[in-house]
């Protein structure tokens, strides 16, 4: 009895430790931001889901519209923080021209084609997405990437917003 006990608690130790693991992957997201470190070209591809449904008012989003922006899909009037019919819409898009599931949701391999783009700049804490159309600055101070004053996404009181 004492035996089966003792596995019983290592698998049940295994198993939430798994669950652990699985679920800090996702909860920059949940929590409304973008983390990374090391390379920057696999940052944003271990993100949580960004949806009209799943938290979709956020700088996460603001940081997903501004990557619309910087390919073309959307004006700069459209970053809002807000995850909504035209981020959605732009984001299908998106997909769909790099040959991906074009659900509209921004999932693991919709941010991680996107940090393909990303690139280090002189400064340890700016990094640049080379868009098609522009490209965009975003800043990552410790781990979490924010969007970076004094770029088109803020010169439209959008801090506020997000």
């Amino acid at each position: 009895m004492k035996r089966l006990f003792k596995a019983v608690a290592v698998v049940s130790s295994v198993v939430a430790l798994t669950f652990s693991m699985g679920a800090a992957a996702q909860a920059s997201v949940s929590q409304g931001y973008i983390s990374g470190s090391g390379t920057v070209t696999d940052d944003w591809g271990d993100e949580g889901e960004l949806s009209r449904s799943t938290f979709p008012n956020s700088s996460a989003t603001g940081i997903w519209q501004k990557v619309l922006y910087a390919d073309g899909y959307i004006g700069v009037n459209d970053i809002d923080c807000r995850f909504g019919p035209t981020t959605e819409a732009a984001t299908i898009r998106w997909q769909a021209a790099r040959q991906l599931d074009d659900d509209g949701r921004v999932g693991s391999l919709t941010f991680g084609r996107a940090d393909n783009q990303l690139r280090t700049t002189g400064d340890p804490e700016i990094f640049r997405y080379d868009g098609t159309v522009r490209d965009e600055y975003f800043l990552r101070v410790n781990g979490r990437y924010e969007l970076f004053p004094g770029h088109v996404a803020y010169y439209r009181s959008i801090s506020s917003a997000c």
